[in-house]
């Protein structure tokens, strides 16, 4: 090779001058080893069929010259786009990054530039506790804390009860100072129970909306019965056992009373429209410090005409009917001894005398007669139990209560409820259909007056003929 010049050109067409001259003649001109020196031709054999050194750099340079069109065409092979990479086995392979879970990546390919990668954005699934929590722009929770409305703007949005809004909301509904609003809608099903150890310092104002057929208590013994505490009832004009009817009540042997201030009454709301009492539910004893007053005004009524000669007889005839009488019922509670004597007459035995001169009883207003439906029993059932000491359930605290008894107990930590068994309470009594007669005391003895007026009127006039 001394002295001529070689052309040696590789797979991609590319011509590689090998310089002529003696063994020590470089190839090319600025092909060197890493120390700086040219490399020489003879540096360059062919190691498998060379049978000089095989060690050193130059079996290393021809190796990576003699690889090079190979891996070139294994490149050209590959189709698409992306990364190329080698193996262990040598081999090519293509490849791009692509998006994992929660990982979002742009330009995985590397084509339209160089790949980002990031994480993608958390939406929010909700559920949990109550927290009030702050995130990131990717939507990572990066804090928490107890919830507050406290920097919550107000507004058609965030329609909070602040205590201004909630005592405008309820001006007049307080307890202990402290607005309390109560609604009660027409699909309300259950109760409502406020309870309590201490002293109210305002009024509570209670607004029902309930159907027809509902009933409203108001208890202050933990129940609606009537045998464990204070309690008033509001019923629907439809309810099946109480229509209409407002009752106040309390507990066995209890009084119930109504205070008034000096000067004010208690009176119905209209005149003249509604009793005190009624036939099937009398008043024993009214007590009063004088007489009742009746209207008899004369702008009120007709003219006074003078009783017809049957009536002065029946008058007559009745007041020698008056004579001492026992109630049947004191009598089988305190014995006939017992029993205190009444004076009077029976209905029955005016109707008689009243017939017997051609007179019609029921035409006159001091004979009177009332009839009432029979009254079914209502019961209703308690859940009663013992309250304990949450921390020590061994110690009673109150036995044979109701569940509120353990809210409304003034303790810290609140009472617990153990349940024991269910009760059934009365709350209105069976009553059987009945009757009853009765008198207008008032009028019965004005119309018996009237004849013994004219009795003695008789007797005057008579006595007055004779001269005496």
């Amino acid at each position: 090779m001394a002295g001529t010049k070689i052309k040696l050109k590789d797979q991609l067409g590319r011509v590689v001058r090998v310089g002529g001259g003696a063994n020590g003649a470089t190839v090319g001109k600025d092909l060197r080893w890493p120390d700086g020196s040219l490399v020489k031709v003879s540096d360059i054999r062919n190691p498998s069929t060379d049978t000089g050194s095989t060690s050193g750099m130059a079996a290393t340079v021809w190796k990576l010259i003699r690889e090079v069109p190979a891996n070139i065409q294994k490149l050209a092979k590959l189709a698409g786009a992306g990364f190329t990479t080698r193996g262990p086995d040598g081999e090519w392979y293509q490849r791009s990054i692509e998006a994992g879970e929660g990982i979002d990546v742009v330009d995985g390919d590397g084509v339209a530039g160089n790949p980002t990668i990031g994480l993608a954005d958390l939406p929010d699934a909700g559920g949990g506790a109550l927290l009030k929590i702050v995130r990131d722009a990717k939507g990572r929770v990066s804090g928490t804390s107890d919830p507050t409305t406290d920097d919550l703007p107000e507004g058609a949005v965030n329609l909070y009860f602040t205590d201004e809004r909630a005592a405008a909301a309820a001006p007049v509904q307080s307890v202990n100072g402290k607005t309390v609003d109560v609604v009660l809608a027409a699909s309300d099903v259950g109760a409502i129970a406020v309870t309590g150890t201490t002293n109210l310092s305002s009024s509570v104002n209670i607004y029902g909306q309930l159907s027809n057929d509902s009933i409203i208590t108001i208890s202050g013994g933990g129940s609606g019965s009537s045998t464990t505490g204070a309690n008033m009832q509001f019923a629907g004009t439809s309810h099946p056992t109480a229509p209409g009817r407002m009752r106040i009540s309390s507990g066995t042997g209890a009084d119930v009373e109504i205070g008034l201030p000096t000067g004010q009454a208690l009176r119905p709301t209209t005149d003249n429209s509604r009793s005190l009492g009624a036939a099937a539910n009398r008043w024993s004893v009214v007590y009063a410090g004088t007489g009742t007053i009746n209207t008899s005004d004369a702008r009120e009524k007709t003219p006074v005409h003078p009783l017809t000669a049957a009536e002065i007889a029946a008058a007559i005839e009745l007041g020698n009917e008056i004579g001492v009488y026992q109630w049947l019922a004191m009598i089988a509670d305190k014995g006939e001894a017992g029993a205190r004597l009444h004076i009077g007459m029976t209905v029955q035995r005016a109707i008689s005398i009243m017939e017997s001169h051609g007179l019609d009883p029921m035409r006159y207003g001091f004979i009177c007669y009332d009839e009432w439906p029979e009254q079914p029993e209502v019961i209703e059932e308690r859940r009663l139990g013992r309250c304990v000491l949450s921390e020590d359930p061994e110690v009673t605290i109150y036995e044979g209560v109701e569940e509120s008894m353990a809210d409304s107990a003034d303790v810290d930590p609140p009472l617990l409820w153990i349940y024991e068994r269910t009760e059934q309470v009365v709350s209105q009594e069976y009553r059987p259909a009945g009757d009853r007669y009765s008198f207008r005391m008032d009028e019965l003895l004005a119309f018996i007056a009237r004849g013994f007026a004219h009795r003695l009127t008789s007797i005057e006039q008579r006595l007055a003929a004779a001269g005496l």
